[in-house]
C-alpha cells in the first residue's frame, strides 16, 4: 500500500514540477509544489472511489522494481539519442518498506507511459472537479478557560473563569479571511487577510470535508465545556449549521488536515510583518566595518572566520571558502554568526583573513557532499 510518492520532472516540454501524492488517515490526497511567493500549497482530497482505482493500478505497475528495469533498459537504449532533453526523479514508498529512489535522463523505464497516465487521470478529474457552491463559511468556536491576572496594588495573581471565543470566517463575496479572538463577548484581537487567489480553492476544499459530515445534532454537546459551530452558506442561500462538541467525537477523522490549509494561509501571512524581520534589521554594513563570518566545518565544531564583501547572507547560510589545508582548492562551511566590525573590534586580523567565494545554495552543498573534501577533517 502506497504511503508517499514524489515525482520530479524537469524537461518533457513541462518545465519544472514537482508532485506529491500520499496516504493519510485512510484518505489518498495530493499537492504540486509552489514557490513561496506563490502562497501555500493546495492540497486536494480525492475521492475513496477514484483513490482505490487509482491505488490497484499503481500496485500493478511494480514500482519497487523499477531500479532493476530500469538500468536493463538503459543498457539496451544507450545508444539512443533524445531530441527533448527530460530528466526526472522518483521517490516512493511502500507503508512498512524503505523508501526507494529512481532518476534518469532521456531514458525510463518501460511502464513510465502508464505511470503518467495514471497521474494524469488522477489530477485531472480533481482539477476539473471543482466544488463552488459555497458562497462563505465560518467556525465559531467556544471554551472555558482559567485565565490569570495580576493586581498591581496587591502583588498578586488572581484566576477568574472566562469564556474564550474563536471565529474564523471565509468569503467568496469579498475574498476575505477573518481571524477573531474574544474574552467574554470582548473583542481583543482580529485579523484580516486578503486571499484572492485561493479562496475559490479554500471553499472548494472546505465543501469536500463536509460534503459526506453527518448533519445530525449531536445529542451530548450541551454538556461539554469546548463547542464549535460550523456555518456553510451555499450560493442558492441555503445553509447548514452544524453544532459539535470541539473534540474527535464530534469533528470529522482528518480535522487536522481540515485545518492545514487555514494553518499554512496564516503562517504564509503571519502575524508578524515586516516591521519585527530581523533578516531585515540586523543587515546593512555601516561606515569604516567590515563583514566578518564565523563558520564550522561540521555541527559543534572549531569555528574559523572569513570575510565577505555582500551583505546578501544569512545564519545557516552555505558558503563555499578556500581550502585551510590544500592550495587551489574549495571546501564548503556552514555561516554559525555573522558580525559587522570596526577595524579595531575585529576577531581576527584583516590580512590574515581570506574572503568567502560565494554562497551556495542547498543543491550546491549536496553535489559538493559528493566530491572529495579536502577539509572534511578541520
Amino acid at each position: 500500500m502506497l504511503e508517499y510518492l514524489n515525482l520530479k520532472l524537469d524537461g518533457l516540454g513541462v518545465g519544472e514540477s514537482s508532485l506529491n501524492i500520499w496516504m493519510k488517515n485512510g484518505r489518498l490526497r495530493y499537492s504540486y509544489d509552489v514557490e513561496q511567493e506563490d502562497g501555500p500549497a493546495m492540497i486536494l482530497n480525492v475521492s475513496r472511489e477514484r483513490a482505490s482505482y487509482f491505488l490497484k493500478n499503481l500496485e500493478n505497475l511494480n514500482l519497487y522494481r523499477w531500479k532493476e528495469q530500469y538500468f536493463g533498459e538503459k543498457k539496451e537504449k544507450r545508444r539512443e539519442i533524445s531530441a527533448l532533453s527530460s530528466r526526472w526523479y522518483l521517490l516512493y514508498k511502500e507503508v512498512d518498506k524503505e523508501a526507494r529512489e529512481f532518476q534518469g535522463l532521456n531514458d525510463f523505464p518501460k511502464e513510465w507511459e502508464s505511470l503518467m497516465s495514471l497521474i494524469a487521470d488522477l489530477t485531472v478529474d480533481m482539477d476539473c472537479l471543482r466544488f463552488n457552491e459555497l458562497s462563505a463559511f465560518s467556525l465559531d468556536v467556544r471554551d472555558c478557560r482559567e485565565q490569570i491576572l495580576w493586581n498591581p496594588l496587591s502583588k498578586e495573581e488572581n484566576s477568574v473563569e472566562v469564556e474564550y471565543q474563536e471565529f474564523l470566517q471565509i468569503s467568496r463575496t469579498n475574498k476575505k479571511l477573518i481571524y477573531q479572538q474574544y474574552i467574554n463577548n470582548i473583542f481583543t484581537v482580529k485579523h484580516e487577510y486578503n486571499i484572492p487567489n485561493i479562496v475559490d480553492y479554500l471553499l472548494g476544499n472546505i465543501e469536500r470535508y463536509f460534503s459526506t459530515f453527518s448533519e445530525k445534532e449531536q445529542e451530548d454537546a450541551g454538556e461539554a465545556s469546548s463547542k464549535v459551530i460550523i456555518s456553510l452558506y451555499f450560493q442558492n442561500g441555503t445553509k447548514r449549521v452544524l453544532r459539535r462538541t470541539y473534540d474527535r467525537y464530534g469533528l470529522p477523522d482528518d480535522w487536522d488536515d481540515f485545518l492545514d490549509d487555514f494553518r499554512k494561509t496564516l503562517a504564509y501571512h503571519g502575524v508578524f510583518g515586516i516591521l519585527f524581520d530581523s533578516g531585515l534589521y540586523h543587515h546593512g554594513v555601516k561606515e569604516e566595518e567590515y563583514i566578518y563570518l564565523s563558520c564550522i566545518f561540521e555541527p559543534n565544531g572549531k569555528t574559523y572566520y572569513y570575510r565577505s564583501k555582500e551583505d546578501n547572507l544569512s545564519i545557516g547560510d552555505f558558503v563555499l571558502v578556500p581550502s585551510t589545508k590544500q592550495e587551489n582548492a574549495e571546501t564548503v562551511v556552514m555561516i554559525s554568526e555573522i558580525m559587522y566590525c570596526k577595524k579595531e573590534d575585529v576577531p581576527y586580523p584583516l590580512e590574515k583573513t581570506k574572503f568567502i567565494v560565494r554562497k551556495i545554495d542547498d543543491g550546491g552543498f549536496y553535489n559538493f557532499l559528493s566530491q572529495n573534501n579536502p577539509d572534511e577533517e578541520a
